[in-house]
């Protein structure tokens, strides 16, 4: 009898403590990138963030989106090419879990807004409409959502 219990007590103690080694899974706000042509990838700009989990707790509000996106460095593009973005963890969390987040790319100007229609790698095209834009990439899931920009000029 002894025995048993030694081996349930000494069972009972390695469960608790294997639990103290998970991973965490608790992600901070991802960075952005624009990836033209398969061949060079852009960070995007943050810029309205809401996002709270267990490790991070970040509020960041741009009043004049449009503004602060022409603001950027120009990302020059052709009208119709392709590209995809792309989304990785913060270094500092270790981990790109992210559960079913939405996704969503416009460009805005003087007023308009164009929904970019993506597909399930996230690539899309551009428009032929030549001119400056500012491009928005949302990213929404269960932490909270991340807007970021970019400067673009379609030529």
């Amino acid at each position: 009898m002894k025995l048993y219990f030694k081996l349930i007590t000494g069972l009972l103690f390695v469960l608790i403590l294997s639990g103290c080694f998970a991973e965490d899974y608790d992600v901070g706000v991802p960075t952005a990138y624009l990836n033209l042509s398969g061949i060079v990838d852009i960070q995007l700009t943050e810029s309205n963030i809401s996002w709270e989990t267990q490790s991070e707790n970040v509020h960041e509000t741009i009043e004049d989106v449009l503004k602060f996106g022409f603001s950027q460095d120009e990302i020059r593009v052709s009208g119709n090419q392709e590209a995809s973005i792309d989304f990785k963890e913060n270094e500092k969390n270790g981990g790109d879990i992210w559960t079913d987040p939405e996704i969503t790319v416009a460009l805005l100007n003087d007023g308009h807004r164009i929904e970019l229609e993506m597909n399930d790698q996230r690539e899309f095209r551009f428009p032929t409409s030549k001119g400056n834009y500012v491009l928005e990439v949302k990213f929404t899931n269960s932490a909270g959502t991340a807007q970021y920009v970019g400067n673009l000029v379609i030529q």
